[in-house]
């Protein structure tokens, strides 16, 4: 056995298949691991349903924005036929990628050899060399990425073979269709450099036991009266879940409460109590609260490099009164609060499994999402049971 295959021994993880009381965490090479990491992009990212954002993103013709996922370019634009379509941000002459960032344009142009593209993806000049490409351009336009739109958010999938997103997502749709996300409007993206392995942070979001000790001043202040945890197995789409129960928005900190926005007028239930957070397969984590919502996204750019984007939606509505800016302010100031918390939790976990033996460690009755999104990973790294 070679040093690579022994990384994915079934037996290593006898432990951490365990039931929650019993198990252990991922091995420590699972977050520091090259090979680890190539497997877990290929097997992962490049087979599953991808969050890109929010329609709202781009809401003129030619509007476009870029993201990567695990790797791999992608531009996203909305077309002069209102049709959003994504493509592999590469030029089809030499490869070069085409945009970055976000923006406004009539066409995609190279910064190479200014090959431009119209927003369908058709390849519509090629300066200097017309005559080389006369009757081959309908060959080479950008390649396009699988798409699906549901409810207003943004998938995309490499693999053809996948359902089609609202499938993967079971019945997920009808449990946020309270916020009526179509509705919705991101405000503001704001990102980090992680210094820290992408499931880390995806663990942090979905363990309660580090509230009090990470967030002693801000997020601790909020008292949560009970909490309900779900896992992958027990919802029927690609997705975990807990929900909190507490007064007031979690979407400011204590000290702003009353300061707030409206609430949602369609949420009715456990949804006027609380706040929802689903936590998508692979790499995106949603904080549905009464009155905002957030998406932590997860981009994946080494075993122990990630980036986060954090971004803020609120309803249509909200966004047009005259003092949404200065409301919105406070939930903003919230998310500038907790997330460089969170950071330096997962950064300083990151610097303690790099490590030259095996480490043995401990779940929690607070952190059973955590081991059952570990398995979910084996699941897909190494195999099932």
């Amino acid at each position: 056995m070679t040093a690579t295959s022994a990384l994915f021994a079934a037996e290593n993880f006898k432990k951490v298949r365990l039931p929650p009381e019993d198990a252990e965490p991922l091995p420590h090479w699972a977050y520091t691991s090259q090979a680890w990491y190539e497997r877990e992009t290929e097997r992962i990212f490049r087979k599953a349903w991808n969050y890109l954002g929010h329609v709202s993103q781009l809401p003129k013709a030619g509007d476009y924005f870029t993201v990567e996922i695990a790797g791999v370019p992608l531009l996203i634009a909305k077309g002069q036929d209102g049709q959003v379509r994504a493509f592999f941000n590469s030029c089809r002459h030499r490869g070069s990628k085409l945009l970055w960032g976000e923006g406004n344009c009539k066409l995609i142009r190279c910064p190479y050899h200014a090959w431009a593209y119209d927003l369908t993806g058709a390849l519509v000049a090629t300066p200097l060399v017309d005559e080389d490409m006369a009757g081959r351009k309908g060959e080479l336009g950008l390649h396009p990425v699988r798409l699906d739109v549901v409810d207003g958010f943004l998938f995309a999938a490499f693999d053809p073979a996948l359902p089609p997103a609202a499938q993967a997502l079971g019945s997920l749709p009808r449990e946020w269709s309270g916020y009526d996300p179509a509705n919705l409007v991101c405000t503001r993206r704001k990102v980090w450099d992680v210094k820290a392995n992408w499931k880390l942070w995806y663990e942090n979001y979905n363990d309660s036991l580090h509230v009090p000790f990470v967030h002693p001043g801000s997020l601790a202040k909020q008292k949560v009266k009970s909490r309900q945890r779900a896992s992958h197995v027990e919802t029927d789409g690609a997705y975990i879940a807990h929900f909190t129960v507490h007064g007031g928005s979690r979407g400011l900190l204590e000290e702003h409460q009353g300061v707030g926005l409206p609430k949602f007028p369609k949420l009715s239930g456990r949804y006027t109590e609380g706040t929802y957070y689903p936590c998508l397969l692979p790499a995106t984590l949603f904080g549905f609260t009464v009155d905002c919502v957030w998406v932590f996204e997860l981009y994946p750019k080494a075993p122990d490099r990630t980036t986060l984007v954090a971004a803020s939606l609120f309803s249509r509505e909200q966004t047009e009164r005259a003092d949404f800016e200065e409301k919105a302010a406070y939930y903003y100031r919230r998310v500038d609060t907790i997330v460089p918390e969170d950071n330096e939790a997962v950064e300083k976990q990151q610097e303690g499994l790099c490590l030259p033996v095996g480490l043995s460690g401990k779940f929690t009755h607070m952190e059973t999402l955590c081991h059952a999104f570990d398995n979910w990973v084996l699941d897909q790294v190494v195999g099932s049971n």
